[in-house]
């Protein structure tokens, strides 16, 4: 039995599917955050570990004729390509020529659209938004990280919620971590003492502190007011992404995915409100990390 194995690599999680030559799913499961910023040789042995945890899970179920990874923050055609193709071959023990690498809006876009057919932003722990031409040339806007940008992403929604509920408290004791959207971050962090705060917020990388986002969404769910007015500025951010390409473009279908996209309705109404053009809206949610699985189990074949 052909079996391909999909990857799709975050800031938060590393989710993998195991697909069989039908394109049924046998098999999933995550593991570490993998990114293709192998820019020192711990990075790369990082990069190694938690491809070797994926093998020894993915493996329980049966070994892949193919793979297709998608990871966040890799070019095509340098060094880190090169490096994870490798890294998986040999792990798999494959020939290279059976693994394919590129970024994970690549595999994303892919999930969605044909090529040039659509404009896809994502918002996870960052955001993005892509189109994928029929020259399969890429053109983004975004992605530029949480130092300059990120708008609307879940890194960016939780430093949001973490400055109004903090200043909140600056201007009133008991003001801010007594809201709902203080009790569901305090949760979340493990308690509200500036010590435990700062150990989490800089002690951690992005994609902890983006975890937080979902302490907002949970806050928005029970109608606070200071989280759902984060979660449609949100949305609003998102938009100028897609808006960005629809005027370098012209109208194109839109869709918006990612983890942060599903906190709240508010968000994605916001999301569709803002989109400067009347455009086709696609609200489907489709696993990246299974389309990239049912392609790979194309490549035994090839």
């Amino acid at each position: 039995m052909g079996l391909g194995l999909g990857i799709d690599a975050g800031g938060t999680a590393t989710r993998w599917r195991l697909a069989d030559a039908s394109g049924r799913c046998i098999a999933q499961g995550s593991v570490a955050p993998l990114t293709g910023h192998l820019f020192s040789a711990a990075a790369e042995e990082r990069a190694r570990q938690i491809v070797l945890d994926m093998t020894q899970a993915v493996m329980k179920t049966g070994r892949p004729l193919g793979i297709i990874a998608g990871i966040t923050g890799l070019t095509r055609d340098t060094p880190a390509e090169a490096t994870m193709r490798a890294l998986f071959a040999e792990t798999f023990e494959l020939s290279p020529d059976k693994v394919f690498v590129a970024e994970d809006m690549w595999i994303a876009y892919l999930a969605y659209f044909a090529l040039g057919e659509g404009i896809l932003v994502y918002s996870g722990t960052g955001s993005i938004g892509y189109y994928l031409s029929e020259a399969k040339e890429v053109i983004r806007v975004g992605g530029r990280g949480n130092l300059i940008d990120d708008g609307g992403s879940g890194f960016w929604i939780a430093r949001e919620a973490l400055r109004a509920v903090l200043r909140a408290e600056e201007e009133g004791p008991g003001t801010g971590w007594t809201t709902t959207l203080g009790t569901c971050l305090a949760k979340a962090l493990g308690g509200t003492d500036w010590n435990i705060v700062r150990s989490f917020v800089y002690g951690g990388d992005r994609g902890k502190i983006g975890s937080l986002a979902r302490a907002v969404g949970e806050a928005a769910q029970a109608g606070d007011a200071t989280a759902l007015a984060i979660l449609r500025d949100a949305g609003e951010e998102l938009a100028r992404l897609a808006n960005a390409l629809i005027k370098r473009l012209g109208p194109r279908p839109v869709t918006l995915v990612g983890g942060t996209a599903r906190l709240h309705p508010v968000l994605s109404d916001a999301f569709r409100r803002r989109l400067a053009a009347p455009v086709e809206f696609i609200a489907t949610d489709l696993d990246a990390a299974l389309t990239a699985a049912r392609l790979a189990a194309t490549l035994n074949k090839a």
